[in-house]
C-alpha cells in the first residue's frame, strides 16, 4: 500500500476513534445525570430529616443512599478522566501529524537538491568537453606553427611568435579543463549527499506511517518455547487499531510458544476497556503510554532482584527478559527504546505486557 493510501486509512481510523470517544463521553454523561436525578430526592429527604429538632441519625437510610452517591461520583470521575484521555490523544495526534509533515517537506527539499546537483554536474561536464575540444585545436595550431618555422627561415620570427601565442592558449585551456573537472567532482559530491539525505528522510517517513508487526518465524519462537507454560496478561493499550493488531501478533506468538494468557483485571469505574477484535474474553485497559513495556511483580519490587545471580531469579522473570529481547529485536519498524523489564511490588507471577502508542 502506498503512502497516500496509508495516510487516508489513518485519517479514517482517527475519525472513527474520535466519533466513538464522543459517544462514550456522551453515554457517561447521561449515566451521571441519571444517577444524580435518581438519588436527588432521597438525599434531600435525608438532609431534611436531619434538620428536625428531635431527629435521630438514620444509619440504614444513610447506608442505602451512600452507595448511590459513591457510584455517581465514580461515574462523574470516569467522564472526566475519559475526557482528559481524549484531549491527550488529540494532542499526540497533532504532534505526529506535525512530524510527518516536516519529514515530507524535508524529503521534497532533498529531491530538489538532487535535481540541482545533477543539472550542475551536466553543465560542468559539457564545459569540460568544450575545453578539451579547444585544447585540441590549440595543439594543432601549435604543431602547424612549428612546422612552418622549420620550412621557412624568412618567417621564423613570425612562426615563433605564433607558437608562443598557441602555447599560451593551450596553457589557458588546460587550466579551464582542470577547473571544469573540479566543478564536476564537486557536483557529484553534492549529488551523493543529496541522495543519502533523501534515503534517510524516506526511511523516517516510512517508519512513521508503517504499522508495527511481529513475525512468527522459527527463530523468533525458539527463545520463548524454553518458557512454555508461563502465564501472561495484557494490562494496557492505546485506542488505535494499530495497537490492537500488534497485541494480536504478540498473543498469537506467545500461544504458539506454549504460553498461557490469563484474563486481565475486571471492569472498574473510571477505567475504559477495549475488546480486542470483538472478543469479550480478551479485554485490555485503556492508557496513554508510548511503546511496548514488559513488567513483572516481586514481593519487594526491584529490591527483591538487586544483586541476585541469574541462576537464582524466578522462571517468570527470565521469561519476561526473553520476551523483552524478542520484541526489541523483531518488532518492525523497530522502536529503539532500549527499555529493560520493569519491576513493581506485587505477588503475581504472570508476565505483564503494556502495548502503548507507536513512538514518533
Amino acid at each position: 500500500m502506498d503512502i497516500p493510501a496509508l495516510e487516508a486509512a489513518v485519517r479514517s481510523l482517527e475519525h472513527s476513534i474520535g466519533v466513538f470517544t464522543w459517544c462514550l463521553l456522551g453515554s457517561t454523561f447521561v449515566v451521571s445525570l441519571g444517577l444524580i436525578l435518581e438519588y436527588w430526592h432521597p438525599v434531600s429527604e435525608f438532609i431534611d430529616e436531619l434538620k428536625w429538632p428531635m431527629s435521630v441519625f438514620r444509619w440504614p437510610k444513610f447506608m442505602e443512599i451512600a452507595g448511590g452517591i459513591l457510584v455517581t461520583i465514580g461515574v462523574l470521575g470516569e467522564f472526566g478522566f475519559t475526557l482528559e484521555v481524549f484531549v491527550l490523544e488529540g494532542r499526540l495526534e497533532q504532534a505526529n501529524h506535525a512530524i510527518r509533515d516536516s519529514l515530507t517537506a524535508k524529503l521534497g527539499e532533498a529531491g530538489q537538491m538532487a535535481k540541482t546537483a545533477v543539472s550542475d554536474s551536466s553543465t560542468a561536464l559539457s564545459q569540460a568537453k568544450d575545453a578539451l575540444s579547444k585544447a585540441g585545436a590549440a595543439e594543432a595550431s601549435l604543431g602547424k606553427a612549428e612546422t612552418e618555422a622549420k620550412n621557412s627561415q624568412t618567417a621564423s620570427s613570425s612562426a615563433l611568435i605564433m607558437a608562443g601565442q598557441a602555447r599560451k592558449e593551450a596553457d589557458s585551456f588546460e587550466a579551464d579543463i582542470k577547473s571544469a573537472k573540479e566543478q564536476a567532482a564537486d557536483a557529484e559530491s553534492h549529488l551523493v549527499n543529496a541522495t543519502n539525505s533523501a534515503k534517510i528522510l524516506t526511511a523516517k517517513l516510512e517508519r512513521l506511517t508503517t504499522p508495527r508487526r511481529l513475525p512468527h518465524s522459527t527463530q523468533v519462537l525458539a527463545p520463548l518455547k524454553a518458557f512454555m507454560g508461563t502465564e501472561y496478561v495484557f494490562i494496557g493499550t492505546c485506542g488505535d487499531q494499530e495497537c490492537f493488531d500488534l497485541i494480536s501478533d504478540i498473543d498469537e506468538l506467545l500461544e504458539s510458544a506454549g504460553w498461557k494468557r490469563i484474563k486481565g483485571p475486571p471492569l472498574r469505574i473510571g477505567i475504559t476497556q477495549f475488546e480486542i477484535h470483538g472478543d469479550k474474553d480478551f479485554t485490555v485497559d485503556a492508557n496513554a503510554s508510548v511503546g511496548i513495556t514488559i513488567l513483572v511483580e516481586t514481593p519487594h519490587g526491584f529490591e527483591s532482584l538487586k544483586g541476585l545471580p541469574d541462576n537464582q531469579l524466578a522462571g517468570y522473570v527470565h521469561a519476561a527478559a526473553a520476551l523483552n529481547q524478542v520484541l526489541a529485536l523483531n518488532v518492525s519498524p523497530p522502536e529503539n527504546t532500549g527499555r529493560l523489564v520493569s519491576v513493581k511490588t506485587g505477588t503475581s507471577t504472570a508476565v505483564q505486557i503494556d502495548v502503548g502508542r507507536k513512538p514518533p
